[in-house]
């Protein structure tokens, strides 16, 4: 037992040269920029929905609705302006929040980070559900989201851009105590 060193601390340790980053190959600096204009078109889109909403068509289609429903001692009419009202709230918030949300997966997917790439892909399915019920002409800028979406997350998952989200995390454990 007395021939073992003792632990000590080495300060030549920290001078080490630390790991150079990878390079953010073509295809990531591709999906940041798809996923950007995939929330501009989600702008758009909700631009057309609250144009909609606001609609002869709209207000005729929600009044039918509510007279189906045989609802005792109310007008129509303010039900209809409520839906209305209602429609064009949520569609403001909604947009918001998604614009929002694509921009933080957008930032982090151009810095490598996985669980924006992951979650980009979750998201990416889940607007597949934009695509029905939707309103011509206006319905062709929430396909265009859709498919600048997906086509996004598809270009982080094939190469050479899996190959960087696995060099970043390699990178970033690499120089996790420096």
């Amino acid at each position: 037992m007395s021939n073992m060193p003792m632990p000590s601390y080495n300060p030549e340790w920290s001078k080490q040269p630390a790991v150079a980053a990878p390079v953010k190959p073509k295809q990531v600096g591709w999906a940041f920029q798809l996923i950007l204009a995939a929330a501009l078109l989600q702008v758009v889109a909700a631009i057309f929905g609250i144009v909609y909403a606001t609609s002869d068509s709209f207000r005729a289609t929600a009044q039918a609705a509510i007279e189906k429903q045989h609802l005792p001692n109310t007008t129509g009419r303010d039900l209809v302006s409520v839906t209305v009202a209602t429609t064009i709230g949520f569609l403001i918030v909604s947009a918001v929040v998604a614009v929002v949300v694509y921009i933080i997966i957008a930032l982090f997917i151009n810095k490598g980070a996985g669980w924006a790439r992951i979650t980009g892909l979750v998201l990416a399915v889940v607007s597949l559900s934009q695509l029905f019920g939707l309103h011509m002409p206006a319905g062709i800028f929430s396909i265009l989201q859709v498919l600048a979406g997906i086509a996004a997350i598809v270009l982080c998952f094939i190469k050479p851009g899996s190959l960087f989200f696995t060099d970043m995390k390699n990178f970033k454990q690499a120089n996790k105590f420096r």
